[in-house]
């Protein structure tokens, strides 16, 4: 039988040991009159993730393009990343173009991402 736990927990150990700090940015909750909300801060949320970039041939008649990010985020989160939330990098915010769960056996053991300014 498969230790996901143990899985996921070396997952998290790889990517803090080979990875960089990046921030989730999730829209804010709107406020305001129901007639009219207005967007509420954005929050921001610590995480690791690892780039792992990508070939010229991958990019080659894919819907991968010149200057995407392709990585890793750890599970070690206090929010689980949706499509819906952007990602600095390195000083610069992308928007989720995919993003995946390695979920096998239910346990999420990673979030495979690509994004793009």
């Amino acid at each position: 039988m498969v230790d996901y736990v143990r899985l996921e927990a070396t997952a998290q150990r790889l990517i803090a040991a080979n990875g960089k700090a990046v921030t989730l940015v999730r829209a804010g909750a709107p406020t305001g009159p129901e007639w009219d909300p207005q967007p509420g801060p954005d929050t921001e949320h610590a995480a690791i993730m690892v780039e792992t970039g990508y070939s010229l041939a991958y990019r080659s008649e894919t819907l991968i393009q010149a200057g995407d990010k392709l990585g890793l985020i750890s599970t070690d989160l206090d929010i689980a990343p949706a499509m819906s939330d952007k990602i600095k990098i390195d000083g610069d915010t992308y928007e989720f173009i995919d993003l995946q769960p390695l979920n096998p056996g239910g346990t999420t053991l990673l979030y495979q991402f690509q994004a793009r300014k």
